[in-house]
């Protein structure tokens, strides 16, 4: 072999020697050397672990019908420092949103790592985007995050109890508030893989360490829908200013309906104003006035210091305690007792309770559970009792008759259900219990009943209750076919820094049925009637009788002299459609 060529493959020897040492050392490079570092590039290019937002459990009525429950949506994000052409982005998508360009571009034009730019998509809305290219560009600029929104299906009903949940699952108040902690599901992780063609899988990593539960009321929602119903037609009819009304199973304490007006909707409840989403049946102080009469009317018959019979001289109308006198609306002269309670005698009233001791009286009111919160479930006011130490009779005389405290509805409607319950006070609840992901069922402790009244006594005054309704100021609470037994109230607001208004009033009737086997008793209360019709047996005792006039048949409660056989069960009223009128201020 000529020399010329020895040294040629002598070269191309040394040449592939060189570059095989080469790739020898960068592949113990990459193998050993730098494994771990690419293995961990690796990882991140192709696998992210990815937090799961934790599920929500659902709320549902007594018999299981939804009233909040979370559908499974996606929400829009952005990382806008990876967008080449903002402008373009934004312009495709707020024509797939329907929307305005700026919206969008006004989120994109600042360097963030990541923005939200529309939560919560409906299915319309995703489906446009995803057919957009530009959530299958790798530099993951554009995306759709899985997450879940609250759906409720109605609209408005029951919104003070139900509450509601922001955009990021959290109870901001009702229900999904105070049972936040059950309801909401811890967030679980799951392993998103992505080959070189952008396909890819899910695989769950890492499970909640705490499941969501259904969250049980006591409400049902048929009953809910007739007081909701019947609360717009009250409003309408008497110009009411605001309105709230409680039904009470007496003999379990559970809240069968509660209901407020003003109300909001669920479904718009960022847009609704404060005055329609306050819970004035537990969170409104008021004085109750003449309803309040069933307490005293309880204390003096229960201590034997009067019967339904003794007589009472009610001075004509006026009568003058200390320093103040109390007045009557009509002139009586002597009454019975029984007749005092029928006809609302401030004067009777007070002179029956002047036979107890200050401390008996506020004895009585603390075991119906006034100047404590029932703990029903939800949040709630005290309320404020009077201070009696003073020797004066103007406060005794006056918490007689229904002033000088401040009650809740909640608590004045369980005052009505005690007596509905023979004497015996269970305190209020709204919530039945919990059921986890397995369907395991985990009920509430029930409240320890207390015995507030003798049994006899309860019997005595539900039947002085009767003669209210058929005799006496609420005549308009009547129900064909059933006894009612109730009492009303018309109570003067006081207003702070002018004392009592002339003008406004709370116009009230708590009451129960049927009378002699009570299945349901309840408050309603309305605030600052306008015109002449503003006394409680005027408006809130008529209201409460529609109510009772679907809610008995409704519940299979036969007529009285029938109980041998339970009605058939209507169907289910629609729910209400009754815009709410706005009105001017009251007038009385």
């Amino acid at each position: 072999m000529p020399p010329i060529h020895r040294s040629r493959v002598a070269f191309l020897v040394v040449a592939v020697v060189t570059a095989a040492l080469a790739i020898a050392v960068r592949l113990y490079e990459l193998q050993v050397v730098e494994a771990p570092a690419l293995r961990v590039r690796a990882a991140q290019q192709h696998l992210q672990e990815r937090e799961v937002q934790g599920r929500r459990g659902a709320i549902l009525d007594r018999h299981g019908r939804d009233l909040a429950v979370s559908l499974e949506t996606g929400s829009l994000y952005a990382r806008p420092a990876r967008l080449e052409d903002p402008a373009l982005a934004a312009r495709e998508l707020a024509s797939a949103l329907g929307v305005r360009p700026r919206e969008i571009l006004r989120a994109l034009s600042h360097d963030a790592d990541f923005v939200w730019l529309y939560r919560n998509l409906d299915p319309d809305q995703l489906r446009r985007i995803r057919a957009l290219d530009l959530l299958d560009r790798d530099d993951d600029a554009l995306g759709i995050e899985r997450e879940a929104t609250r759906f409720y299906p109605g609209g408005s009903l029951a919104a003070h109890v139900v509450g509601f949940a922001g955009v990021d699952q959290a109870g901001l108040s009702g229900i999904e508030r105070t049972r936040d902690a059950e309801l909401q599901g811890d967030p679980g992780y799951e392993l998103a893989f992505r080959d070189g063609l952008g396909s890819g899988f899910l695989e769950a990593v890492k499970p909640p360490s705490k499941t969501h539960r259904d969250v049980v009321l006591s409400i049902d929602a048929v009953l809910q829908h007739i007081v909701e119903r019947e609360l717009d037609r009250a409003m309408d009819e008497t110009g009411a200013a605001a309105a709230w009304a409680i039904l009470i199973d007496p003999s379990t304490g559970e809240i069968l309906a509660l209901a407020n007006r003003p109300t909001p909707s669920l479904d718009r409840y960022r847009d609704s104003r404060p005055e329609e989403q306050r819970d004035r049946a537990a969170l409104n102080e008021y004085e109750p006035g003449s309803t309040f009469k069933i307490v005293t009317a309880a204390a003096v018959l229960d201590r034997g210091v009067v019967t339904p019979s003794r007589r009472f001289d009610c001075e004509n109308g006026a009568y003058r305690v200390a320093d103040r006198t109390y007045t009557d609306h009509h002139p009586y002269g002597v009454m019975t007792f029984r007749e005092i309670v029928e006809h609302s005698s401030n004067i009777g009233t007070i002179k029956a309770a002047r036979l107890l001791a200050p401390r008996e009286l506020l004895d009585y009111v603390r075991r119906f559970g006034f100047g404590s919160p029932t703990g029903f479930g939800l949040p709630e006011i005290a309320g404020r009792l009077p201070d009696l130490s003073s020797p004066s009779p103007v406060g005794p005389a006056s918490l007689a008759i229904g002033y000088g405290l401040t009650v809740s509805g909640i608590q004045m409607a369980s005052a009505f259900a005690t007596i509905a319950n023979g004497g015996v006070r269970v305190p209020p609840r709204i919530v039945l219990g919990t059921r986890d992901t397995d369907g395991g069922w985990h009920p509430e402790q029930r409240p320890r009943p207390e015995r507030v009244l003798s049994a006899r006594t309860a019997r005595v005054l539900t039947e002085i209750l009767r003669g209210v309704v058929e005799e006496g100021t609420a005549e308009k609470a009547r129900v064909e076919g059933y006894a009612i037994a109730g009492k009303t109230g018309t109570a003067r607001k006081h207003v702070t820094g002018r004392g009592y208004s002339r003008t406004a009033y709370y116009a009230s009737f708590g009451g129960f049925a049927p009378a002699d086997a009570p299945r349901i008793s309840g408050l309603v209360v309305l605030d600052s009637p306008r015109g002449s019709m503003f006394y409680g047996g005027q408006t809130a005792a008529p209201t409460f009788a529609r109510i009772l006039e679907q809610a008995l048949p409704y519940l299979r409660v036969p007529p009285d002299g029938d109980r041998t056989v339970p009605l058939p069960a209507p169907p289910p009223p629609k729910p209400p459609r009754v815009p709410l009128r706005r009105h001017r201020s009251p007038a009385g």
